[in-house]
């Protein structure tokens, strides 16, 4: 990876005369690594929307409405509990073997695990088993999640030898893209089928159809080469006996992308699942106002994330978080204000301003930001770490911490001011980030 400065802007090159990389493998890289991502976040996404609007009643029936939510939620959290496993196992394969044959295997257990998850009994037909089950195949989820974001990452910008934050937030889009699939396809089903036949069968359509985006995935991965930057590792005997360990030996920058992705994610998942439940169950909202909300600030999330990644490239990505997770802390009283005038308008716009705009901001940057602050031998792990470690607290936690307030409040402004204090310990981790000289491939 080339040099950068210590505000995250890419120093000049220390290998002027380097050939340069062919093109088609890069795009073919980046196209790989970025449908790879869709898929895994369609999978891990759709079952957050399922959790907030058909398990409560499939597999926690009779309880009241709420403590149904808590414990879907919880099963929820199960999967971020998973990430940081399945990260370090993903990390640890993917700076010893490499990110190409670590990125197969996690799309691969990740797309069972989803269809299985479609064929399940229910509470009905099961009893208690059908939410062990559903609990088993949710860890699996997240032990497959937590290597994905990372690889693809590094698949995509070690082809990339310039506009990294331009090509590493095409990776931040298929985030966004898996999101509006996963709840796209709620929103037809709730369209098209009554309260009976998607209960029935229909939520299982969804799950199953993610067999399709594996197979065409896994394909487009196949054929993609390893990264130019691990491949020169290989080729000099540089290969790290340890990244796990040799990467927390430097804390510093684990802890920043920590703090950061902690600061983010809390917002972020509060919004786009707990908001989700919230309006739904709890105020009445209909489920089209919200499913419709998260699908408009998805979409313009994930046009726009390229373009934040192109502007870290021209002022750096530090300056572009910090004012992210600024506006992410800003919105949480006006996000439930808003909620609680059950003005669909309302809500669809302050939904895609903070998801939208705001939280894409600090996705778009984030990849080649990562990606600088540790070298190539130990980048996998490095990243990985920080980041999942991060998605129990800000991913898994909060939509369930959020409702337990709820409950035991009876108001939204904990919830805020959960939101409004994780904004700042990711500003903090932002000022601790000091990206580092890697050598180029």
């Amino acid at each position: 990876m080339s040099a950068t400065t210590a505000t995250g802007r890419p120093a000049a090159s220390a290998h002027p005369t380097e050939p340069p990389r062919d093109p088609a493998s890069t795009r073919r890289a980046v196209t790989a690594a970025s449908l790879g991502t869709v898929l895994e976040w369609y999978d891990f996404f759709l079952y957050g929307t399922a959790a907030a609007l058909v398990f409560p009643v499939l597999f926690f029936p009779g309880e009241d409405p709420l403590t149904a939510v808590l414990l879907s939620f919880a099963v929820y959290a199960t999967g971020f509990v998973a990430r940081p496993l399945g990260g370090l196992v993903s990390g640890y394969f993917g700076d010893r073997i490499g990110r190409r044959r670590t990125l197969i295997a996690t799309l691969l257990v990740m797309g069972t695990a989803t269809a299985l998850i479609g064929l399940l009994p229910t509470h009905a037909q099961v009893g208690a088993l059908a939410p062990m089950l559903l609990v088993g195949l949710r860890l699996v989820q997240g032990a497959a999640t937590g290597g994905e974001w990372s690889g693809a990452v590094l698949l995509a910008l070690e082809h990339a030898p310039s506009r990294r934050g331009l090509r590493g937030g095409f990776i931040s889009s298929a985030v966004y893209v898996g999101l509006i699939l996963g709840n796209l396809a709620f929103v037809v089903l709730v369209a098209v089928l009554d309260e009976a036949a998607l209960l029935a069968w229909g939520w299982r359509v969804p799950f199953v159809a993610s067999l399709v985006l594996l197979a065409v995935a896994a394909y487009l991965r196949w054929r993609v080469d390893e990264s130019p930057e691990f491949a020169a590792v290989l080729r000099d005997g540089r290969r790290a006996r340890r990244p796990l360990v040799e990467a927390v030996r430097r804390p510093r920058n684990v802890l920043a992308v920590f703090l950061v992705r902690l600061g983010q994610n809390t917002s972020f998942y509060v919004i786009s699942v707990f908001c989700l439940g919230y309006a739904s169950t709890v105020l009445g909202m209909p489920r089209w106002v919200t499913l419709t909300a998260l699908l408009a600030g998805a979409t313009v999330a994930a046009v726009l994330c390229p373009l934040w990644g192109a502007l870290g490239d021209r002022v750096g990505p530090r300056r572009v978080v910090l004012v992210a997770l600024g506006g992410l802390g800003v919105l949480a009283v006006p996000l439930f204000v808003v909620l609680d005038t059950g003005s669909a308008a309302l809500v669809i716009a302050v939904v895609t301003l903070a998801i939208g705009f705001v939280n894409a901001a600090a996705d778009g940057v984030q990849p080649a930001w990562f990606a600088s602050l540790f070298d190539v031998r130990v980048r996998y792990s490095g990243i990985t770490i920080g980041r999942e470690a991060a998605s129990i607290v800000g991913g898994g936690l909060a939509p369930l911490a959020a409702t337990a307030l709820l409950a035991a409040t009876g108001h939204w402004w904990p919830i805020a001011a959960l939101m409004l204090g994780s904004a700042v310990l990711g500003v903090l981790g932002a000022a601790l980030a000091r990206p580092v000289a890697a050598p180029r491939a």
